[in-house]
């Protein structure tokens, strides 16, 4: 019997794969988040063979259909929202299978001379490597965002050019429906706050989906064809987008055709401003893009991380240092070490671009310290000035 790319994407081995794969990319601090039906990731592990045997039962005789959406209203330090659509288990474990399919068979397509975000075998280091390479022969700047990128991208829009790149029609009917996912029902007040984010049903794709970056890529195969047509140069990194060019009347005129062209897809990127994210750059002025600071050096050019990303980066390691954060994450004293290690390689690997990479490994070493001292003082109590200089080094303080 001929299986169709419906059920070859979504075989018993795909949906598995996926699975594992879900667990183990999951924080721990993350696996118990539960979709609409209250299943966590832990939930679904703990019996995982028997919910992967019906998901698969599910896929297999036509009855399995998406839920809709948890929301997660995350405040930010603005003052704002910022809002996460988690889907259940099973539907992430669907979507993530579907995206190993598709990423396999149109990951060239979407690999395009500009595009860098959510394809594969390119990440943030790749493209700021790009972005240097760029400026240091073209140094007038123009950088801008997609406003409201994911809440604004039109489904019918979307949905043409799904079906424009995915051959395999038997994978449209669900790929349209992941489209149209929608948020559950909440409280009146939550609502009220997603209303003032924009979120509108029947417009845009919800965040917090697998599927979420490739639909991102897909809406604007057109865009980054008709950019590298008009040989422009350019860095997109998801909805950032960043020019390069010999004068200042060039990057203003490529700002207008990008509206223009963005505008033909139902999106927009602001004016240009003082305060706006559309801004344009001198040759002896700095420009931010995806955390890094591209500015002029002795050499050229040369990229630092930025004041906000070494402040994340502080933030995300200092969580480290709380054994209520260690227990949720199922780590014990003995894994810390190890934990921190990895987490400093790969802060090193991902930066090794930036020029100030020597002062955020003395950083990264303070954070350790720090979180080694929260961990036995405030966590263990234990009276450090008591102990002798063996001790100290044997818990490498």
């Amino acid at each position: 019997m001929t299986t169709n790319a419906y059920h070859q994407a979504l075989s018993r081995a795909a949906l598995e794969d996926a699975w594992l794969r879900l667990y183990r990319k999951t924080k721990p601090s993350s696996r118990n988040t539960t979709g609409v039906d209250d299943v966590s990731i832990n939930d679904f592990e703990r019996d995982a063979k028997l919910h992967l045997s019906r998901l698969n039962k599910d896929v297999r005789e036509g009855t399995f259909q998406l839920s809709a959406l948890k929301p997660f209203l995350i405040p930010k330090q603005n003052g704002k929202d910022r809002l996460i659509c988690v889907p259940t288990v099973r539907d992430r474990i669907v979507q993530r299978a579907l995206l190993d399919f598709l990423a396999k068979k149109y990951g060239k397509v979407l690999a395009n001379e500009i595009s860098y975000g959510f394809v594969q075998h390119r990440s943030v280091k790749r493209a700021a490597e790009a972005a240097i390479s760029l400026r240091t022969k073209f140094q007038w700047v123009f950088k801008t965002d997609i406003t409201s990128f994911f809440d604004r991208i039109p489904r019918p829009h979307l949905t043409e050019a799904i079906r424009s790149l995915v051959k395999e029609k038997t994978l449209h009917p669900i790929l349209g429906h992941v489209i149209a996912s929608e948020i559950s029902s909440t409280s009146r007040g939550n609502e009220q706050r997603i209303r003032k984010l924009g979120i509108r049903n029947g417009l845009g794709v919800r965040q917090g989906m697998p599927l979420s970056p490739f639909f991102a890529n897909v809406v604007l195969i057109g865009f980054d064809r008709e950019v590298v047509q008009k040989k422009w140069k350019a860095v997109r990194y998801a909805d950032d987008l960043i020019f390069f060019s010999h004068t200042e009347s060039e990057c203003r005129e490529i700002a207008e055709q990008c509206k223009h062209m963005l505008g033909k897809l139902g999106l927009e990127i602001p004016d240009i401003g003082p305060e706006s994210k559309s801004s344009l750059h001198s040759p002896h002025e700095a420009v931010e893009f995806l955390g890094l600071s591209l500015e002029p050096s002795a050499s050229g050019y040369a990229l630092s991380l930025s004041t906000k990303q070494r402040q994340r980066i502080r933030e995300e390691m200092l969580a480290l240092g709380s054994i209520d954060e260690l227990v949720s994450r199922r780590l014990g004293l003995s894994d810390l070490g190890r934990v921190i290690a990895a987490k400093k390689a790969g802060y090193l690997a991902a930066y090794d671009v930036c020029s100030n990479l020597a002062e955020l490994e003395h950083t990264l070493d303070d954070i350790t310290y720090k979180i080694l001292r929260r961990i036995y003082v405030d966590g263990l109590h234990i009276d450090l000035t008591t102990l002798s200089p063996a001790a100290r080094r044997f818990l490498s303080i």
